[in-house]
């Protein structure tokens, strides 16, 4: 093949017209042949691919049109797939039949793209080859989905809960481990499931269905199935551990199936909402993470979709239409770009607090300004600090100030134009937010102890299912010493922010000792100040003392492990242990869902609390105007640098909006 001359494209698309591919019949190991044309999108039949493009260092030649074409090994082996099936149906698949380096040519196909995926007879989504005891993992699904009544579930139930999902009552096995779970792990970890450009074509879909190698899914089942193992403890921490926490996470799974389950729903949200409900998600080219979800977003004109731009400048359009609220975004003939929000003007609030999305925000290597809400990055271990502590929470309990932001185009502030039904303004340059400056970070903890894990690539599972009685004694005994270590760091680490935040204890004290004061501090600010299941009713509600009780229990296990009492005496041990774990279990609960995602901090005011891991001593806390979550900057010349949201305890329910001194100023950022 490498005698024939390269494939080009003979001329760019216009209009609605896009090329089509068919595959070429042949015997299986024979080279891929196809043959490219150009259709009118509203007048013909074809199929779509969903499929992910993988690394495009390891292309494979095939032959279009008579000519040698190199495409990716996951297209390849997809193509292969349908000419096994015997089909030549026409099939759309974007690196095929979209000149990729015609900007011109791919900005307006990528404008077209939401049609031509709804137009489709079939969306065919590729997760790669078949696999050994896949059909095992479809039998799993397929029971599950019936047994739990699949066709019902409701999305919006128990959206902050995570509880163990009743393997036993539902007739199927434990997931740790069991080979058959493994198999459904290892489907939804395909990195289809990571790639943003599926939220589109999945969601506009006629109808579609898996292709798993020569296996058909049904795509509610996996995508129910997606959704549980990412919102079910046991599910979700068996995947971590089994999977080796791959780089699609269940997490993706979980977001890419809530997407399709709510779009199924309610519809199309705001292009913020869309993003921040797939965050994470990758692309080959970094705008794609915008352009991908750009048509299954409301209020956006098509000109939004643009090549000419840079990643750095989308971002700022979209961090400008985020922070105020405006989603509605259109081009004026002379080519000025403007927002709107249709919201009544009375009624509008700034989304400052959009800021608070992202744990540790990652705009430093992103390379965009630190002022642009980070709705890209995968999230930090950790509920996200608005679904604790959203401003309007408030309402109804005390007076909530409105935002203030200040907009400016060159050198020049915007005057927003205002009518009785809209805010409409021309995009601006630069945005800055009324805050005040209220205390200063003296020192950061350092980093909480993770918890080991263990080997669990499948190699090793695999290994250890087929070890002996003995050999699995010796591997339990392993993994029971690396806890153990586990939870003497834990106990060391605990003692060390204790004295951080009560330095009036004594070193060789109990961590629970010092004024009653102290101690609720200190235990309530390990769990940001929030019970173990969200509180629909009543969301601003604290925890009971109870709770206080639970986490003597809890640390009193850590205590237990440490002292390993299981090599002398097992079976006093493992009594203890199960008493404690039951005692404990409210407060791991509720210190589980927040692990991870801050550094412990003391302020030079003696507050204690949680902040951003690139936090430094000497950076400023600072609270926003009509912002419930205060905020880490720092200093940067005559400009601030904006870190992330934190927790100060104590002043998280609007309390810090009291505090004597403020001093209100609109504030610019790099």
């Amino acid at each position: 093949m490498a005698s024939l001359n390269a494939f080009t494209y003979s001329h760019p698309l216009q209009g609605r017209n896009i090329r089509l591919l068919e595959v070429k019949l042949g015997p299986q190991l024979s080279p891929l042949k196809i043959r490219l044309v150009e259709k009118h999108l509203d007048e013909v039949e074809f199929e779509a691919l969903s499929y992910v493009w993988g690394n495009q260092a390891r292309k494979k030649s095939i032959k279009c049109n008579g000519c040698r074409l190199a495409i990716g090994s996951n297209l390849h082996d997809a193509l292969c797939e349908m000419r096994r099936r015997g089909s030549t149906t026409f099939c759309w698949a974007d690196a095929i039949c979209i000149n990729q380096n015609n900007a011109q040519e791919k900005t307006c196909q990528v404008r077209l793209m939401r049609e031509i995926y709804a137009r489709a007879n079939r969306v065919i989504i590729w997760i790669g080859k078949e696999q050994p005891r896949d059909s095992d993992a479809l039998q799993l699904a397929e029971s599950l989905y019936k047994k739990c009544d699949g066709d019902w579930y409701d999305i919006d139930a128990g959206t902050y809960d995570f509880e163990d999902f009743d393997c036993e009552s539902k007739g199927v096995p434990k997931p740790l481990f069991d080979p058959i779970w493994i198999a459904l792990f290892e489907i939804i970890s395909h990195p289809w499931f990571g790639r943003v450009w599926v939220i589109q074509e999945l969601l506009v879909a006629q109808r579609s269905t898996m292709w798993r190698g020569a296996l058909d899914f049904d795509t509610d089942t996996i995508l129910w199935s997606a959704m549980q193992v990412g919102r079910h403890r046991n599910l979700y921490n068996s995947f971590d551990v089994t999977m080796n926490s791959p780089q699609t996470s269940a997490l993706m799974a979980r977001n890419v199936a809530a997407s399709y389950l709510d779009y199924k729903k309610k519809g199309p949200h705001t292009l913020y909402d869309t993003l921040s409900r797939n965050s994470g998600m990758g692309a080959t080219d970094s705008r794609d993470r915008f352009f991908a979800l750009a048509s299954v977003s409301t209020g956006l004109n098509l000109a939004f979709i643009n090549y000419k731009k840079t990643f750095k400048e989308v971002a700022c359009l979209v961090g400008m239409m985020t922070l105020l609220g405006f989603s509605e975004y259109d081009l004026e003939p002379g080519g000025t770009e403007m927002l709107t929000s249709s919201q009544i003007p009375q009624e509008h609030r700034f989304l400052i607090e959009w800021l608070a999305f992202h744990a540790n925000p990652q705009n430093h290597k992103l390379g965009i300004p630190s002022w642009v809400p980070d709705l890209l990055s995968a999230h930090s271990t950790g509920l996200v600090m608005t679904g604790f502590y959203n401003t309007l929470y408030l309402q109804g309990v005390r007076d909530i100030p409105s935002p203030q932001v200040r907009l400016k185009k060159g050198p020049l502030d915007i005057r927003i134009e205002v009518s009785p039904n809209r805010w409409r303004i021309p995009v601006p340059d630069d945005i800055d937010i009324k805050g005040a400056i209220f205390d200063r970070v003296r020192i950061v903890a350092r980093d909480r102890p993770r918890l080991p894990s263990p080997d669990s690539s499948a190699t090793h599972v695999r290994m250890h299912l087929s070890l002996t009685a003995m050999e699995r004694v010796a591997q339990y005994e392993a993994m029971m010493e690396k806890f153990a270590e586990y939870e003497t760091a834990m106990i060391y680490w605990l003692s060390e922010i204790r004295l951080l935040a009560d330095p009036t204890l004594n070193t060789r004290g109990d961590i629970m000792a010092g004024l009653s004061k102290s101690f609720d501090a200190f235990w309530r600010t390990l769990v940001y100040n929030r019970e173990p299941h969200f509180n629909y009713d009543s969301p601003n509600q604290r925890p009971e003392a109870w709770l206080g009780v639970s986490f003597g229990y809890w640390y009193l296990s850590k205590k237990l492990q440490m002292a390993k009492r299981w090599r002398d005496k097992p079976a006093n041990w493992a009594f203890h242990r199960r008493v404690l774990e039951k005692l404990a279990a409210p407060f791991e609960e509720a210190e589980g869902r927040v692990r991870y995602a801050r550094n412990f901090f003391v302020s030079q005011e003696g507050r204690i609390g949680w902040v951003p891991f690139r936090t430094q001593a000497g950076d400023h806390v600072c609270v926003f105007y009509g912002m419930r979550i205060p905020v880490i900057l720092r200093l940067q010349s005559d400009r601030w640098e904006f870190i992330g949201a934190c927790y100060v305890h104590g002043l998280m329910d609007g309390e810090v909006w009291d505090l004597n001194g403020l001093q209100w100023d609109f504030m610019s950022f790099v």
